[in-house]
């Protein structure tokens, strides 16, 4: 009776029973694929998207989540050494007293990521900010700095030049020849005690605003490490161009809205789960808007209070509908699983980090789960945290898939909110191998 609330529908667990004479009793290994999960749609409450090396800009309507809207707002700061090192904004001895001003350019690196219809131009502005961003803070989604309504620059482009954007070679990224007086402003700071100072430097420039008309019907990412801002002048004893770059190494962030009104998400509250049984027995996770997953796990106190059981092997299962994905709506490429508080915000552990749940309990070692396009799914290894669980190691109000970005150089993750992939999942599967000494 105690094992039979553990399962959720009418098919039996496989068990199979090993004599254990020299411990005496015996080991029962049991295989379920049956545990119930209670599975929700959850909005968070803060969800960051500063700091990050790549943003989003864009305007579409997804047909299944409804209308998104995205900008990314960019300090222009001084030359970098190394990231967040910064170099005065100098001349070169041989050039001092010789330079004449040129011109100022923008230019723009695509990362890759593309969602609505790309078959559609793409107009993308470029706003100066009229207010400069607070030293040290944390920017999320519903975060906006005030910028000049008439943009600096402006250009309409396919989805090819998108793709030639995706490039280190400077002739292929997207060029935006910003106003003269732009560029004689930032010129005339050049040996300055404002221009070898990082937070003069941003307070007098300030920054840009990339933004798109609500008449676009997609959005593109910028890798905003990957740009850049390009300062030139020529000396009067040569007429070759020279340059200085500068760069947008410091804050930014992208403003993410969404409009739900209308779709399957209308009542999505902030931090109130909304039950998979109202929303067509399907979940969700839309990256940047802060929409992810919330699973609960009801039955599994029963293993918990059965004591002298191992779990030998636990899988963690979602799968995406893909009779929801038409068109350009591809579903993010990684995603991880996050520990909840009982207000169902995100856990952190007792260092003010995120509380991944790990592949390895005894490493740590933090874990991502990639999406398999042959098994239209992505696994999590869920030994570990199980095996802490039932033992007793570990308490869980809840976990949440996120979207996620590995970073292969740490061998860390974090929630990555700087896109708009979004999933719909139609099935959440929990396999375990376990075994119980009697």
């Amino acid at each position: 009776m105690l094992f039979s609330a553990f399962f959720f529908s009418c098919q039996d667990p496989i068990g199979i029973v090993i004599d254990t004479p020299s411990t005496g009793g015996q080991i029962t290994t049991i295989f379920t694929d049956t545990v119930k999960i209670n599975a929700s749609t959850l909005m968070l409450d803060s969800t960051f998207t500063s700091g990050q090396s790549s943003a989003v800009v864009g305007h579409y309507i997804d047909p299944v989540l409804g209308e998104v809207t995205a900008k990314t707002f960019a300090q222009i700061t001084l030359p970098v050494l190394s990231t967040e090192t910064f170099t005065s904004l100098v001349f070169p001895d041989a050039d001092k007293g010789l330079t004449v001003y040129d011109s100022i350019y923008v230019y723009v690196a695509h990362n890759g990521f593309a969602y609505g219809d790309t078959t559609k131009n793409y107009n993308l502005q470029l706003h100066r900010l009229n207010e400069d961003f607070v030293k040290s803070k944390r920017y999320t989604k519903d975060d906006v700095l005030s910028y000049n309504s008439t943009p600096l620059a402006s250009k309409t482009f396919t989805y090819k030049d998108l793709k030639r954007a995706y490039s280190a070679t400077q002739d292929s990224l997207l060029i935006f020849k910003l106003p003269n007086e732009v560029g004689q402003q930032i010129y005339d700071l050049v040996g300055t005690d404002t221009g070898a100072d990082i937070d003069k430097f941003t307070a007098a420039i300030k920054g840009l605003a990339f933004v798109t008309d609500q008449n676009s019907e997609n959005a593109f990412g910028i890798s905003v490490s990957g740009s850049y801002v390009q300062l030139y002048y020529h000396t009067t004893n040569s007429t070759d161009r020279k340059s200085i770059p500068l760069t947008f190494y410091s804050q930014r962030f992208s403003q993410i809205q969404g409009k739900k009104q209308g779709t399957i998400l209308q009542n999505l509250q902030l931090l109130q789960p909304l039950s998979s049984s109202l929303t067509n027995n399907r979940t969700f996770v839309q990256s940047g808007l802060g929409i992810v997953t919330k699973l609960d796990f009801p039955t599994l106190a029963v293993l918990q209070k059965a004591g002298n059981v191992t779990i030998n092997k636990a899988e963690l299962i979602f799968e995406p509908d893909l009779d929801q994905v038409s068109g350009n709506y591809k579903t993010p490429k990684e995603v991880a699983l996050v520990q909840l508080e009982s207000t169902n915000q995100i856990k952190k552990t007792t260092s003010n980090l995120i509380d991944f749940v790990a592949l390895d309990g005894l490493s740590g070692t933090q874990y991502v789960a990639d999406y398999n396009a042959t098994t239209n799914s992505y696994t999590f290894n869920f030994t570990s945290f199980l095996q802490d669980f039932v033992t007793n190691k570990l308490t869980t109000k809840g976990i949440a898939l996120v979207p996620s970005l590995l970073n292969t150089t740490t061998s860390t993750i974090s929630i990555y909110n700087s896109d708009v992939s979004r999933m719909v999942i139609k099935n959440i599967k929990l396999n375990v191998y376990y075994s119980i000494k009697k």
